[in-house]
C-alpha cells in the first residue's frame, strides 16, 4: 500500500527536477554570455577546392581544440576569394542580400560543415566599411578633417547619422541571420578616427544634442607634420566631449546591428573588435578611434574582442622583448577586467607577421600567450588559421589552458603619437 502513494509522489518529484533542468538549460542558452570560453581559429581564406577538404580541416581543427570558427563573410578587392564557389563579383558578401553584390552563397555551406565537425561558426563581419556598390556615393561616407587643407574630405568608412547608410547595415545583418549562424564578430571597422565625423549630418546631431559646435579650431592644438604623418600635441576638453559622443553613437549603431541580428536569429551572439590600446592606453584609444570597452561593457554584448597583435605593438611602440612582455600582460589584464565577464572577454593573437607575412615561430606565440592573465577564463583567438596549423593552434591551446599568470607588469609609458598606422584586418 506504501509504495502505491511513494510512485506517484517520485514521478511528481522526477517531474520538478526535469523541469528545473529544462529551465536552466534554457537560462543557459539564452545567457548573455558565452556558455564556455571561446578557443577560436580565425579563417581569412577558405583555400579548399571542395566540401570535403573543408570538413576534413574543421574536424582537425575540433580535435586541436578549437570550439569556434570565424570565418570572413565579405569579399574586398584585395582579399583572396574563398576557392569553394566561383565569385559572381568582385567585392561583396558570400550570402544572399539584396542591400549589397553578392559574391555567392556560402555562409550556409560553412554553416552545416562547422556543425558537422561540432563546431560554432561566427561570421566575421564588416560595418562602416560596407560601402559595396556604392562606393562613389559620396554624400552616404564619413567626412575628415584634412589638416594640411583645412578642409574636409570623404572617408573611406560611411557615415552611421545617414539614414539611407543605418537602414542597409541593418538589412545586411539580418539576411545574414536568416543563415544558421551562432555568432557574429564585427571587425574593426567599428570606430571613427580622430579626425572624422563632420559629415553635416553629424555635425547637426551634435549642435542639437550637446549644444555645441563641432569645429577642428576647438579640438586640435600643436598640429605637426613630419612627412607625410600628422601629430597632434594636444587634444582640448571639447575634442573629448565630442569623442565620447561619437563612441556612444558607435555604440547605438552596434545596438541595432544586435537587433537585427535578432530579429531572425534570437540566439545568436554578437560581438566585435577593439585596438589594443583599449587595453593598454585607453586615452588614447577613445581619442584616435572613439572605441570605450568599459562604455561599451556596459550595454551587454555578448563577447569583447581584443586585437593584441604582439609584433605590431612591438614595432609601433618600439618596445624591446621586456617591455613588450610588460606591455602585453597590462593590455589584456586591463581589457579582461573592463568587460562584464572574464569569459566574454576575447583575446587575439597574430600567428603571421602583417609585413612579411611569415609564420610567427610557435615558441614566441607561447611567450606571449604566457604573459597574459586570467587565461583559464577569457578566449583566446589565432589569426589567421589556414590548413596545416592545427598542431601548432593545439599546442598554443594547451599552453595558453595551463593556468593563471597573476602577475601584473609595469606598464610603458604613453606615447604621443596620433599618426598610428592602422595594422586593421579590414586591410
Amino acid at each position: 500500500m506504501r509504495s502505491k502513494f511513494l510512485l506517484p509522489l517520485l514521478l511528481t518529484s522526477l517531474s520538478i527536477q526535469a523541469q528545473v533542468l529544462n529551465q536552466k538549460s534554457v537560462a543557459s542558452r539564452s545567457s548573455p554570455l558565452q556558455p564556455e570560453p571561446i578557443r577560436a581559429a580565425q579563417i581569412s581564406s577558405l583555400d579548399f577546392e571542395n566540401r570535403g577538404q573543408l570538413a576534413r580541416f574543421f574536424k582537425n581543427l575540433k580535435s586541436a581544440g578549437i570550439n569556434t570558427v570565424i570565418v570572413r563573410v565579405f569579399q574586398n578587392p584585395k582579399d583572396g576569394f574563398h576557392k569553394l564557389c566561383a565569385p559572381a563579383a568582385e567585392t561583396g558578401y558570400y550570402f544572399k542580400t539584396n542591400s549589397a553584390p553578392v559574391v555567392c552563397d556560402l555562409v550556409g555551406t560553412i554553416a552545416e560543415e562547422a556543425h558537422a565537425a561540432d563546431l560554432k561558426f561566427y561570421a566575421w563581419m564588416n560595418s562602416r566599411y560596407a560601402d559595396y556598390g556604392i562606393e562613389n556615393r559620396t554624400d552616404l561616407h564619413s567626412r575628415g578633417y584634412d589638416f594640411a587643407s583645412k578642409k574636409y574630405r570623404p572617408s573611406p568608412g560611411l557615415c552611421i547619422f545617414h539614414p539611407e547608410v543605418r537602414a542597409r547595415l541593418f538589412s545586411l545583418f539580418e539576411d545574414l541571420a536568416c543563415y544558421p549562424v551562432d555568432g557574429v564578430l564585427v571587425q574593426d571597422d567599428l570606430m571613427m578616427k580622430h579626425n572624422e565625423d563632420f559629415h553635416p549630418l553629424a555635425v547637426r546631431d551634435y549642435l542639437r544634442e550637446r549644444g555645441k559646435a563641432a569645429s577642428p579650431s576647438a579640438f586640435y592644438q600643436k598640429v605637426e607634420f613630419r612627412g607625410d604623418k600628422v601629430l597632434v600635441g594636444k587634444y582640448t576638453n571639447d575634442f573629448r566631449e565630442w569623442t565620447q559622443w561619437k563612441a556612444s553613437k558607435l555604440l547605438e549603431l552596434a545596438d541595432g546591428l544586435r537587433e537585427s541580428l535578432r530579429s531572425k536569429n534570437p540566439g545568436i551572439k554578437f560581438g566585435f573588435n577593439f585596438y589594443y590600446e583599449t587595453g593598454l592606453k585607453p586615452g588614447q584609444a577613445l581619442e584616435w578611434f572613439s572605441q570605450d570597452v568599459k562604455l561599451a561593457a556596459a550595454r551587454n554584448y555578448d563577447f569583447y574582442s581584443l586585437m593584441l597583435y604582439h609584433r605590431q605593438i612591438a614595432d609601433e611602440l618600439k618596445l624591446d622583448d621586456q617591455e613588450l612582455d610588460s606591455a602585453v600582460a597590462s593590455a589584456a589584464g586591463n581589457f579582461i577586467s573592463a568587460v562584464n565577464s572574464p569569459c566574454a572577454a576575447l583575446i587575439k593573437l597574430m600567428t603571421k607577421d602583417f609585413k612579411t607575412g611569415e609564420s610567427i615561430p610557435e615558441g614566441e606565440l607561447k611567450r606571449i600567450i604566457g604573459k597574459i592573465p586570467e587565461r583559464s577564463h577569457a578566449g583566446v583567438a589565432f589569426f589567421t588559421v589556414s590548413a596545416g596549423m592545427e598542431k601548432e593552434v593545439s599546442n598554443l591551446i594547451s599552453n595558453w589552458e595551463k593556468g593563471d599568470e597573476k602577475t601584473y607588469y609595469r606598464r610603458p609609458s604613453d606615447r604621443a603619437d596620433s599618426s598610428r598606422q592602422l595594422q586593421a584586418e579590414k586591410r
